[in-house]
């Protein structure tokens, strides 16, 4: 079969209940495949969820296109059940449906197993894809798993690029009609680098990419910003960089060839960049943290995931608690605003007291805007694995796996204990000693105007309104407690939290 029209669609989902993690992003794995069929076909990328499009209006828009291939793309696996739908309108339109990204090369044999769906990318897409259009045909193409009458038929796997400078830029022009905003700001993404040589037990990136890591050259990253930088209305860039840090010298570099730029007006002055990173690196190379704080870089997502020397080794985080302090340090001294998350119930041993405790800690860290989210064991991580084998995966429903939810259950807490714990974390650096005093201690600082910005945005706000609304009823006692007695905690019992769900 060839195909001579691909509409490359991005499903219209919110799962996680975050601010962050239900943005629409620039769907740049699409952006990078589109680049690399659209001298073979005609090409569209529609991304309902920047258009806010519901399923009958994307369906309108398949029937006006009348493509001969769908591509959906699942980012997370909370999205599943949802562009599965999207699979659905495209398959009943008569189109053949390819599925990539992060959850159908985790969950590879589920995925397939829907009826709407007739090929799956594994792992890295462009060159994939490209030979697919090309051939018309699943069959020997590496990196593809289909259908062939009723059984499910796996290729061999499509060895990693070695040298990303030799990939295309992505495809840009075909989302320009398309508002971008992450943190309230004017956004695009790049990707500078690909995997992870960490093997952290809760993540799923070592995993993908089989504790590899590659980089692009500095050179090769300051030609793609510059092009970023010609679309006026941008003001920040993502580095979607699961480990932005794995080289520092070669963050060095690109913070100097980033101030040259500016300097030479090749990128725009007041062009800004937020990143994910590893709190141990900044502690390690304090002078190259402040050099980035000098070059835009503002913002920083960081995940400290535990509270204390045992857990962090038992997850496999591979730093210490000292590092994680210092690292935290020196943003402060360079002026980058820090987001930074902890884990509750990465330790499956934990009690009720243990978590609440993690909670003070995490209060104590003096993170600009620390969150909590509920372990959750995502496809073929060494978590998903250990808990599936002990009995403690309650669901494989993954809509539910969107780090809210208590997918889990531990030896110690029930998954509504581990519920609730969550949101008196939530609310206890919100409301009670943690959210007011933080704001203030950033205007004292004098943080940069994007960090007050997003901290003070008046939606971000109403959302926090509307979570404390729904969940005061039933964290009220315990939060007050944990409030009014923040150095000698009164520590609630299992059954108290237990029924605490009925209140």
């Amino acid at each position: 079969m060839k195909w001579k029209k691909v509409l490359l669609l991005v499903a219209n989902y919110k799962t996680t209940g975050y601010d962050f993690y239900d943005s629409a992003f620039p769907p740049l794995a699409l952006e990078y495949v589109a680049a690399y069929v659209e001298d073979l076909v005609e090409v569209v990328i529609l991304d309902s969820k920047a258009a806010n499009l519901s399923l009958s209006q994307v369906k309108e828009e398949i029937d006006k296109f009348k493509p001969d291939l769908v591509g959906l793309t699942v980012p997370v696996s909370s999205a599943i059940k949802n562009v599965l739908n999207y699979a659905k309108i495209a398959k009943q339109s008569g189109c053949t449906t390819v599925i990539g990204g992060w959850h159908p090369t985790l969950a590879v044999e589920q995925t397939l197993s829907s009826a709407w769906i007739d090929i799956l990318v594994r792992g890295e897409g462009e060159f994939t894809f490209r030979e697919l259009i090309q051939k018309g045909s699943p069959k020997n193409i590496d990196g593809l798993s289909y259908k062939l009458d009723g059984k499910i038929i796996h290729n061999p796997d499509r060895a990693f690029l070695k040298n990303l400078d030799e990939l295309k830029l992505p495809s840009r022009h075909l989302i320009k009609h398309y508002n971008y905003k992450i943190f309230n700001m004017n956004c695009d993404a790049i990707e500078t680098s690909r995997g992870c040589p960490q093997g952290c037990k809760f993540c799923s990136t070592h995993v993908v990419y089989k504790r590899s890591w590659r980089p692009r050259s500095v050179e090769n990253i300051i030609k793609e910003l510059e092009i970023i930088s010609q679309n006026k209305k941008i003001t920040d860039v993502f580095f979607v960089d699961d480990n932005f840090l794995v080289d520092m010298k070669r963050i060095k570099k690109l913070c100097i060839e980033i101030i040259k730029a500016k300097k030479n007006k090749r990128i725009k002055k007041n062009l800004k960049f937020f990143f994910q990173g590893r709190l141990d690196a900044m502690a390690r190379y304090p002078e190259i943290t402040k050099l980035m704080g000098r070059a835009g870089f503002w913002l920083v997502l960081v995940g400290v995931e535990a509270t204390d020397e045992h857990t962090l080794k038992k997850i496999r985080k591979g730093c210490k608690l000292e590092s994680i302090k210092k690292g935290i340090q020196v943003l402060h001294e360079s002026g980058i605003f820090i987001m930074g998350n902890v884990i509750i119930g990465v330790n499956l041993e934990d009690t009720i007291e243990d978590i609440l405790i993690t909670i003070k800690k995490t209060r104590e860290l003096d993170l600009d805007m620390p969150s909590f989210t509920l372990l959750t064991p995502f496809p073929s991580t060494g978590y998903y694995n250990e808990m599936k084998e002990q009995g403690l995966l309650l669901t494989e429903d993954y809509s539910k796996y969107n780090w809210l939810n208590s997918v889990i259950k531990t030896p110690n807490l029930t998954p509504e204990a581990l519920r609730i714990l969550l949101f008196l974390g939530f609310f206890y650096i919100n409301y009670y000693g943690g959210g007011w005093w933080n704001k203030v201690r950033l205007l004292r600082k004098g943080l940069k105007s994007r960090g007050i910005r997003y901290t003070f945005h008046p939606i971000r706000w109403f959302n926090t309104a509307r979570t404390y609304i729904k969940w005061r009823k039933i964290v009220h006692y315990n939060l007050r407690d944990l409030g009014k007695k923040r150095h000698q905690i009164k520590f609630a019992t299992l059954k108290e939290m237990e029924e605490l769900k009925n209140a």
